[in-house]
């Protein structure tokens, strides 16, 4: 048998190797396990698990990263044709944006981002610089999270607010709607809960919250603009930025559009849901240099 080490890649044959996780824990014979291009957290037995090496998890994330790229440019791209956006954006190295300053004054969303996984939260940060926005990024674990929210949101003052993470739905309990049957849905309800009592339109602070398998429909409740996974299924890294992107580049006497916002998602309208919605981008002039 195999002996694995914590940081070690791997994946599981029950559910035929189709995610890579980080092993963060190994108790006896179970080791906890983190997802490393999804949103999730889960356990397995040594026995279920496969050995990755390094260069087949590097070409796995790359194709990866190359899919989150077309994802992040078509979204941009269906936004500037659709509300005849003034690029702000120039495309090089294999079509990621770059974001270069002009003569137009304009002004996207800000983005409050707070990710219970630190190097999801790094690669957030490059991300959104990327793209030209405004994010501040903060790495606080979910269970911390409900106790920051506010003061953070307090001294940002953002337009967009990403609360996300890990989680998991334990698939064993059968019970969809105990929130005890979910990993760390929990805090993001009362992470969404916080925020609502700093600002309670839905148009002025614009949520997402959630992550791989959380409890939608408390999410939404609680106050969320956007939330997942109305099917508990896995969702990407980068699906919080997609639904922050499109938001911050939606014009602010528009809607945010829904069909696009999920159609460029992981798992579409099984990993993302929301609620109408207006956008956070301004323009005006002169410009600003």
């Amino acid at each position: 048998m195999t002996q694995f080490r914590i940081g070690d890649i791997v994946a599981r044959k029950s559910y035929n190797y189709d995610v890579l996780f980080r092993i963060t824990n190994i108790k006896g014979e179970i080791v906890d396990l983190i997802g490393i291009t999804v949103r999730i957290v889960a356990d397995a037995p040594i026995y279920d698990l496969k050995y990755i090496s390094k260069e087949e998890a590097t070409n796995i994330m790359n194709l990866n990263e190359k899919n989150n790229n077309d994802r992040l440019t078509r979204t941009y791209s269906g936004l500037k044709n659709r509300f005849n956006i003034r690029s702000n954006l120039n495309y090089i190295n294999e079509q990621i944006p770059i974001y270069t300053k002009d003569s137009i004054y304009k002004k996207p969303g800000v983005v409050l981002h707070i990710d219970g996984d630190v190097e999801y939260a790094r690669k957030c940060k490059d991300v959104y610089k990327r793209m030209g926005l405004t994010a501040h990024v903060y790495n606080i674990p979910e269970a911390e999270q409900p106790r920051h929210v506010y003061n953070l949101l307090t001294k940002i003052r953002p337009n967009i607010l990403v609360i996300t993470g890990h989680d998991a739905f334990i698939r064993k309990k059968n019970d969809l709607y105990n929130i005890d049957n979910y990993k760390n849905s929990r805090y993001f309800i009362e992470s969404v809960l916080e925020a609502r009592r700093y600002e309670h339109s839905l148009d002025n602070l614009v949520i997402f919250a959630g992550a791989c398998q959380s409890y939608y429909e408390a999410i939404i409740s609680a106050g969320a603009n956007f939330a997942s996974a109305p099917k508990r299924v896995l969702i990407d890294m980068l699906d919080p930025i997609i639904v922050a992107q499109t938001v911050a580049y939606t014009p602010v006497d528009k809607f945010a559009p829904l069909a696009g916002i999920i159609s460029n998602t992981r798992e579409g309208l099984k990993g993302i849901g929301g609620v109408q919605t207006r956008g956070q981008y301004r323009e005006g002039m002169p410009g600003i240099n």
